[in-house]
C-alpha cells in the first residue's frame, strides 16, 4: 500500500486542518517534490506544525520523508494530457483499479463469498448511488440462484431490519460509512443477531465499527471532489471480482446461463 492509499484509509483520523493537507496531497501529489515545508504549508493553508503532525500520523516523521515516500510512487498517469476529459477519466479508472487491488485482500472477499453462500436470505442496503450499486449486485446474485433483495429506501430498511434473523445476511454499502439511515438499520438488524457485512472506505467509520465484517475500498470522492466521475467504481470492481468467484462454480454458471436463455427466448416471443 503506497502513501496516497494510506492517506485515503486514514482520512477520518485526521483533524480538519490535517484533512486540508490530505486533500492537497491527493490532488497535487506530482508537484510536491520541489516544495519546502513552508511553501507546502502555505499552499495547504495550514501551519508547518500541522504538516509535521500529519506526517507523524503516517509514521513518516517529517515532511522530507513524506516527499521521499511520494517520490517512490509511479505518478506517470498524471501528465500533460490531464485536461483531456477522455484521458482524464481513463487514467482515473486505472488508478482506482490499482488502488483497489492494493487495498483489498482476496481472503476478505473469500469470507464474504462464503457468507453469501450459506445465508438463507441476502439483503443489500444502500442509499443514492450506493443503492444503485446494491441493485446491480442483487441482480447478479439473483441470476445465480440466491434469494436476494436490494433495499434503497430508508423506511424499508428499518422494517426489514426488524424481521431479519441469524440465518440472514445484510450487506451495507456506504463510501463514507456515516450514512445515518443505513447505520440505524444495521444497529437494529444486529439486535436480531443478523450478520452484517459492510463495504466502505474507512476502517474507523461508524459503519465499519458496528459491522461484523467489513471490506475497505478506495474512496473516489477524495480524488474527484470537482468531478462527476462514478464514485462507486471501486465497489463495482469488487462486485465484479465476487461475481467472477461465484461463476467459477459449475452450478452458479449453469443457473446464470439458464437466466440468459430464458431472457433470449422471451424476447423472441
Amino acid at each position: 500500500m503506497n502513501t496516497l492509499e494510506l492517506i485515503q484509509l486514514k482520512y477520518l483520523e485526521f483533524s480538519i486542518k490535517e484533512q486540508k493537507v490530505a486533500d492537497y496531497i491527493l490532488e497535487n501529489a506530482q508537484y510536491i517534490q520541489n516544495m519546502n515545508i513552508n511553501i507546502f504549508a502555505k499552499n495547504c493553508n495550514v501551519s508547518t506544525a500541522t504538516v509535521t503532525r500529519f506526517c507523524q500520523k503516517l509514521n513518516l516523521h517529517s515532511f522530507a520523508n513524506l516527499k521521499i515516500s511520494l517520490g517512490s510512487i509511479n505518478l506517470s498517469s498524471i501528465n500533460t494530457q490531464k485536461n483531456d476529459p477522455l484521458n482524464k477519466v481513463h487514467l482515473f479508472y486505472k488508478d482506482i483499479i490499482s488502488s483497489t487491488n492494493n487495498i483489498v485482500n482476496i481472503n476478505d472477499l473469500k469470507i464474504l463469498y462464503d457468507k453469501i453462500k450459506i445465508s438463507k436470505k441476502i439483503y443489500i442496503y444502500g442509499l443514492g448511488s450506493s443503492g444503485l450499486t446494491g441493485t446491480e449486485f442483487m441482480l447478479r446474485l439473483i441470476r445465480m440462484g440466491f434469494h436476494c433483495q436490494s433495499i434503497t429506501d430508508s423506511h424499508l430498511m428499518v422494517i426489514n431490519s426488524s424481521i431479519v434473523d441469524e440465518n440472514d445476511l445484510i450487506i451495507a454499502i456506504s463510501c463514507s460509512g456515516e450514512t445515518l439511515d443505513v447505520i440505524n438499520s444495521v444497529k437494529l438488524a444486529k439486535k436480531n443477531k443478523c450478520f452484517v457485512a459492510s463495504i466502505t472506505s474507512f476502517p474507523t467509520s461508524t459503519l465499519s465499527l458496528i459491522s461484523d465484517f467489513f471490506i475497505i475500498v478506495p474512496n473516489p470522492n477524495l480524488l474527484t471532489k470537482n468531478s462527476f466521475i462514478n464514485t462507486q467504481f471501486s465497489t463495482i470492481y469488487i462486485i465484479d471480482v465476487l461475481t467472477t468467484m461465484f461463476l467459477e462454480e459449475n452450478t452458479m454458471r449453469e443457473k446464470m446461463n439458464i437466466t440468459i436463455d430464458t431472457i433470449l427466448n422471451n424476447q423472441k416471443k
